[in-house]
């Protein structure tokens, strides 16, 4: 029987298709996990212990999800900052 086929399955093998379904699910290896817990050890140092959620949260998805420095072009990111600059002394 393919895998596809007793995934899809009726009532009778719906345990087995659960557990299938979890087991594939789950990563070969803990590195992402530990690649995580190296980069907060980075970024919540001893002298950020009073760092909030929101905070650490925030600078752990730019540590983990911006691209590498070498790659980024921050064009984009000025031109978003100056726009938003500009617009804030419009209104001061």
């Amino acid at each position: 029987m393919a895998w596809g086929m007793l995934l899809m399955a009726d009532e009778e093998l719906s345990n087995i298709s659960l557990l299938i379904d979890l087991v594939l699910s789950l990563p070969p290896t803990s590195v992402s996990c530990e690649t995580s817990f190296s980069h907060m050890k980075l970024v919540k140092t001893s002298s950020r212990l009073r760092m909030n959620q929101a905070t650490l949260h925030s600078l752990m998805t730019v540590k983990l999800c911006s691209p590498d420095i070498k790659e980024f072009n921050p064009e984009s990111a000025v031109e978003k900052w100056l726009v938003l600059r500009l617009s804030c002394k419009f209104h001061s």
